[in-house]
């Protein structure tokens, strides 16, 4: 596959993954003007695990059952989420009270993920076997982009004009979009593949008990919600720690995170390419040892100099294992069922970033008994690693190997 056909492919990442860190970073500051209650800030924006939990395994069995002659299965379903996404992102910043902006979110997480399951699914349905790897490393570095984006250069423009980088992202959504949908010419899927039509309902629980009586993707669901877990865990909490435990400012801190964000979308491109060569489960492996120790860093480290130093391996190994997750579970997956089981894999990363926040909260309280000076925030890494080493476990036996599949 193309670098060309890979970054068109890819373009949408950008898209909706700039969106989610502006909802998440700015629209609280927005919704700060109208309640003063974290709950009901934290509710508004918390809210998207409702609708992962929800939309995802339901709409990839949808995009498995449909075929358009126009624009084959998944990207029908681009083509209707996409302008609820960018207009409910435009016009929460000028809504006028907390609940028309409450609204606007909910709206923009529904959207979401009735646009990302089917999309997801749209890059094995298009990709060769070996370039798996290779597209979810472009994806990676998409992903890494689109968080710079919605939280630096966004930044710049919020505290010019706030409604402006909400405008500027909705515009990019559409762009993007149009762009994936006329350049990507989706395969029509093999009719004896197509699976019978039976009711949502009977689906969904079917995909639930495939996922039971199948050891490997059960074991691997268990694996990716952990890997997930580990980033959900810290991200809420990372400018504290460098604040209280490292004893940093906060603009020293984003410089940090800035370093940090540009290793993950360069070692994201690497990994998808040496995971092509070398083998997913392989490279995969690699990373968790490598993050693992950033983790162990993390959580004995004391100073932010050094932090420049050694965080970075924790960029380089966090990227590797939030990027070839899904080019495994493709070679796990039945090709018939692909929307069902990305669905699943959808739902799994959303409890995690339900979940994990409240353990990692509730490791600094604990921490906090005993622990002094700021390095209570320092245990979050130790969370994490702890998921890390149980998640090994679960990965066990996956993919030995991946090399003749690619």
């Amino acid at each position: 596959m193309s670098v060309r056909s890979m970054l068109i492919l890819t373009l949408p990442t950008l898209g909706f993954s700039t969106a989610l860190s502006l909802v998440t970073t700015y629209l609280p500051v927005i919704l700060k003007d109208y309640t003063r209650s974290a709950t009901l800030i934290g509710f508004a924006i918390g809210g998207e695990g409702i609708f992962s939990s929800l939309i995802p395994v339901w709409v990839g069995v949808l995009s498995d059952r449909i075929w358009t002659k126009r624009w084959g299965r998944r990207q029908p379903f681009m083509i209707f989420a996409g302008p609820f996404m960018a207009a409910s992102l435009m016009l929460a910043p000028f809504q006028p009270g907390y609940i028309p902006i409450a609204v606007s979110t909910f709206v923009f997480f529904a959207a979401y993920h009735f646009y990302t399951s089917p999309y997801q699914s749209l890059l094995p349905d298009v990709t060769p076997p070996g370039s798996h790897g290779r597209v979810q490393g472009f994806q990676s570095f998409m992903r890494g982009g689109g968080m710079f984006a919605g939280m630096v250069v966004a930044g710049f423009l919020f505290y010019r004009w706030r409604p402006l980088p909400f405008i500027l992202c909705s515009l990019l959504i559409m762009i993007f979009t149009y762009l994936t949908v006329a350049k990507i010419q989706e395969p029509e899927p093999d009719r004896s593949l197509l699976p019978p039509h039976q009711g949502i309902g009977a689906e969904v629980r079917r995909v639930f008990r495939s996922i039971r009586e199948n050891k490997s993707i059960q074991r691997f669901m268990v694996a990716s919600f952990l890997w997930e877990s580990t980033l959900a865990g810290l991200r809420p909490f990372i400018m504290l720690y460098f604040i209280y435990t490292l004893h940093s400012t906060a603009q020293t801190g984003a410089l940090l995170l800035g370093l940090v964000g540009v290793t993950y979308m360069v070692a994201g491109i690497i990994s998808g390419y040496l995971a092509d060569r070398y083998g997913r489960s392989r490279v995969m492996r690699i990373g968790l040892w490598v993050y693992l120790c950033g983790c162990i860093m993390g959580t004995v480290l004391g100073d932010i100099k050094w932090a420049f130093v050694f965080l970075p391996i924790f960029g380089l190994g966090g990227s590797i294992v939030l990027t070839l997750p899904y080019a495994i579970l493709i070679r796990l997956m039945p090709k018939e069922h692909i929307g069902q089981f990305t669905g699943m894999f959808s739902m799994m990363r959303g409890l995690a970033n339900i979940v994990a926040p409240v353990i990692a909260g509730a490791a600094i309280d604990i921490g906090g008994t005993f622990l002094k000076n700021g390095r209570e925030y320092a245990v979050i890494w130790l969370v994490s690693g702890v998921m890390i080493a149980i998640s090994l476990y679960f990965f066990r036996g996956t993919g030995r190997e991946d090399l003749v599949n690619v």
